[in-house]
């Protein structure tokens, strides 16, 4: 292609004499013709990456929305939960504790959250929206976390609990252990035999010589043999109850029974008779704690439930005919 040449008029010399060409001029034009096309390249590159999007792109950018909302889908559903363990902490506290007679877990403890530094800082690099959603469910999860590892350690403790409970519920003498009236009181009285006023640290139950003696609770025969003015007697020790009993002037004690042997509630320990410091055929029956302070016996049955009380109850259990209601 012919380049393009310049003339001008040299009145002098009568004759068009052409231009000389001006490199640099010449060098600057394509500087500026390049520079030009690059911004228009750069603008139009900048306009298509912001308004038009390709396959992959959009396919991330739904993916993100779409694991944005089931982010917050999922935080909701753990906000649930947490409000489901709240309420099993209420039912620990004010149900089962109180129930078994369990040391309150305190507010503080209950509410023990992280320490240090902020332990969600690793999600402020994300946008506004997606930093949030993150923080919200880690802190979250982390609340529950805590909070089932606390019910859990909870309710292990409550096991234990209710597990002592029920030994010091089977260990406690809470039938009467003879079928027959209670003629006699605890505390002070005038000695049928000795004619002085001595505390009477039981009561007497008239039964007559040969009744059966039972066991009010289950437990283990601390003694069993003849002493002084208790005649022939048995002492039951129900450690998990925290209590002695003993049954004074029996005709004889029963062939299994010697110490160390355990005896369940209901169960045969002896006879009832009139031996020992006794004017008549009774029973002579003790509680005493395990320092051996006495108690009064009438505290723990109800004076229904005799010996034949109970086994009428426990094979009505057994065929499923007792009603609670």
């Amino acid at each position: 292609m012919p380049k393009h040449r310049y003339y001008y008029y040299d009145h002098e010399a009568c004759d068009f004499v052409e231009l000389p060409v001006d490199r640099r001029r010449q060098v600057f034009k394509a500087v500026g013709f390049g520079v030009s096309c690059i911004a228009v390249a750069a603008v139009l590159m900048f306009g298509l990456d912001r308004f038009m999007k390709t396959p992959e792109e959009l396919s991330l950018q739904a993916e993100n929305v779409a694991l944005q909302n089931h982010l917050a889908d999922v935080s909701n559903r753990m906000s649930e939960v947490q409000k489901e363990l709240g309420e099993l902490a209420r039912s620990d506290q004010d149900l089962y504790r109180t129930l078994l007679q369990a040391a309150p877990i305190s507010d503080d403890v209950r509410r023990v959250g992280v320490g240090g530094s902020d332990p969600y800082s690793r999600f402020d690099r994300y946008s506004p929206n997606t930093a949030n959603l993150l923080r919200t469910s880690a802190s979250t999860l982390d609340m529950l976390e805590r909070q089932v590892n606390l019910q859990n350690s909870s309710y292990r403790e409550l096991l234990g609990e209710a597990e002592a409970h029920q030994l010091r519920m089977k260990e406690l003498p809470a039938i009467l252990p003879a079928d027959g009236p209670v003629v006699s009181g605890f505390g002070k009285r005038l000695h049928p035999i000795l004619q002085i006023v001595r505390p009477h640290n039981g009561i007497d139950i008239l039964v007559p010589t040969g009744t059966p003696v039972v066991a009010p609770g289950d437990g283990v025969i601390q003694s069993a043999g003849r002493g002084g003015g208790l005649g022939n007697y048995v002492r039951i020790k129900h450690e998990n109850a925290g209590y002695v009993t003993t049954y004074a002037h029996l005709s004889r004690i029963a062939k299994n029974v010697r110490r160390g042997v355990r005896v369940n509630r209901g169960e045969v320990i002896g006879f009832s008779g009139n031996t020992g410091l006794s004017k008549a055929p009774h029973l002579h029956y003790e509680v005493r704690k395990i320092d051996g302070s006495p108690v009064n016996p009438v505290f723990f049955f109800a004076p229904s439930m005799t010996p034949t009380a109970y086994r009428d109850l426990l094979e009505s259990t057994n065929k499923g005919t007792t009603s609670l209601d």
